[in-house]
C-alpha cells in the first residue's frame, strides 16, 4: 500500500514503521501481477459528540492507479469496506476533496467551522519545547500522553490512534508539536512564529484553558485562530466562520448543524 499512496498523492507513510501504525486499520485491495492497483482502507475511530463516547469508523487511502480506473474497483472496494463497517459501527466518516463520488454510497456533507478571537490581557510566561519525532525520547513522550488524553471538546472531538496525528506533523513542516511541561501537554501549532496563531490541537490528560496554552507558547498577541471545538478552552470565540473541509458523514451524527470542528491532525 505504501507504494500506492505515495504514487498518487505524493504521502511517504514510511516514517509509520518506526513511529506505529494504527492496528484498527483494514484494507481493502485488488492486485494486478503482484501489485495493488486500488486501495480503501478503514481505521477505526473513537470520537465524543454531544456528550457521548461514539465508536466509528473512517475511510482512509482510497486510491485507484490511473490506468485502472473506469473498471469499478472503487466502487466495489467501497461496497466492502461499507458492508464491514455497517456490521461494527453506525457511523463513518470521511474527508474528501471530490464530494460527489461518495454521496451515492449514503455521505452527506457536514459543514464545520472554525474559531477566531481576542485573548484576555495577560503576560506571557513561556514554559515549552518543540518535539522532534526524529527524537525517540520525545516520540515516548508524546505517545505516553496519547494513552491518557481526554477529548478536547464534548460536542465533538476525537481520540484516535496517534499514527495520523504524527504523518500529519511528518508531512506539515509548519506544524509544531509543543511540550507545555507545567501544563502536562502537547499542542499542536501551526505557524507558531507568526500572527494571529493557530491552534490545530491538544493532547493531554486534562485540557488547559486557551489563556493558559497561549501564556505557555510565549504568545504575546491578542488575536487567535483555533480548529477545533472550544467548549473546554474556557475561551468564547468572537467570530465562528463555517468553512467547507470536505468533511462527509454516513449514519447519525448528533452535532450537526452546530458550530464544531474535528481537529485536522490527520493525513
Amino acid at each position: 500500500m505504501k507504494k500506492l499512496i505515495y504514487d498518487v498523492f505524493e504521502i511517504d507513510v514510511s516514517p509509520l514503521n518506526r513511529l506505529g501504525h494504527d492496528p484498527s486499520i483494514v484494507a481493502f485491495g485488488w492486485w494486478h501481477d503482484g501489485e495493488l492497483v486500488a486501495n480503501v482502507s478503514l481505521y477505526e475511530r473513537r470520537l465524543w459528540l454531544s456528550g457521548e463516547r461514539v465508536e466509528a469508523y473512517g475511510v482512509q487511502s482510497v486510491a485507484v492507479r490511473p490506468e485502472w480506473r473506469g473498471k469499478g474497483l472503487f466502487r466495489d472496494l467501497m461496497v466492502r469496506a461499507l458492508d464491514h463497517a455497517d456490521a461494527r459501527a453506525g457511523l463513518v466518516i470521511l474527508s474528501t476533496d471530490t464530494p460527489d463520488l461518495y454521496t451515492r454510497f449514503g455521505f452527506r456533507a457536514v459543514r464545520e467551522s472554525f474559531f477566531s478571537g481576542s485573548l484576555p490581557p495577560g503576560r506571557p510566561r513561556p514554559n515549552c519545547r518543540r518535539l522532534s519525532l526524529e527524537n525517540e525520547a520525545d516520540v515516548a513522550l508524546l505517545l505516553d500522553l496519547f494513552a491518557r488524553r481526554v477529548p478536547t471538546s464534548l460536542l465533538a472531538a476525537a481520540c484516535d490512534h496517534p499514527a495520523l496525528f504524527m504523518l500529519k506533523a511528518v508531512e506539515t513542516p509548519e506544524i509544531a508539536l509543543m511540550h507545555l511541561p507545567e501544563l502536562d501537554a502537547v499542542v499542536a501549532v501551526r505557524d507558531i512564529d507568526q500572527a494571529p496563531m493557530n491552534l490545530l490541537d491538544i493532547v493531554a490528560p486534562s485540557i488547559p484553558s486557551l489563556e493558559d496554552i497561549a501564556a505557555a507558547l510565549g504568545y504575546g498577541e491578542r488575536h487567535i485562530h483555533v480548529y477545533m471545538t472550544p467548549d473546554r478552552l474556557a475561551w468564547t470565540p468572537g467570530e465562528i466562520a463555517p468553512v467547507d473541509t470536505g468533511y462527509m458523514v454516513r449514519g447519525p451524527y448528533p452535532p450537526e448543524g452546530e458550530a464544531f470542528m474535528l481537529s485536522d491532525m490527520r493525513i
